[in-house]
């Protein structure tokens, strides 16, 4: 069945959202676990897969990443970013506008690393810095000796707007959402 339904009023639509996108946190195989990151270079966007670890009670949006990768130096150029949440079984998109935050070595990710162990530690403990050109596929393999979080990096994502589409039988609905300055959302609808 359908998340968002002709039914629901604009106000209902982004708690209904919102607790589904919470499950993708906690429930492996929920489609809204990986989410696509889009980031801007001078150039283009640069898009790639992330998991999303943690929906905030702000209703932003936690992601790990090494801090030697490419988003990192992209985000601190500019800070604007999407994320792209897709659910193939309910036909369902959201699109949200952000502005990322960078925590490294801070009080958020002193919480946050503790619970990550083993093969996920070392995402983030590579000896060469992710996208680093190598010869063979093994030079990519090698971490270092201690596993700490000197590279660990949690992106905070805070949306400012978001568009949801939810394509159903029943009828497909698309609405477009702003956050109002007392941390609201205020929507409207779209044509599909």
């Amino acid at each position: 069945m359908p998340v968002v339904l002709p039914h629901h009023t604009l106000e209902e639509i982004p708690k209904l959202l919102y607790a589904e996108l919470k499950k993708g946190t906690v429930q492996k195989k929920h489609p809204f676990k990986n989410v696509v990151l889009s980031t801007l270079t001078k150039e283009t966007s640069m898009s790639r897969w992330v998991v999303c670890r943690h929906v905030t009670a702000e209703q932003g949006f936690y992601i790990y990443t090494d801090n030697r990768s490419q988003k990192i130096l992209e985000l601190k150029q500019n800070p604007n970013c999407n994320l792209l949440f897709y659910h193939d079984r309910q036909g369902l998109q959201i699109r949200f506008n952000c502005k990322g935050k960078i925590h490294r070595q801070n009080e958020l990710t002193d919480k946050y690393w503790p619970g990550v162990k083993g093969y996920s530690a070392e995402n983030y403990t590579t000896s060469l810095a992710p996208g680093t050109p190598i010869a063979s596929i093994e030079d990519g393999q090698e971490f270092l000796k201690n596993i700490t979080d000197e590279y660990f990096t949690v992106l905070e994502l805070n949306p400012y707007t978001f568009e949801v589409l939810q394509l159903s039988r029943e009828g497909h609905i698309r609405a477009n959402f702003e956050k109002t300055t007392d941390d609201q959302w205020k929507g409207s609808f779209l044509v599909p």
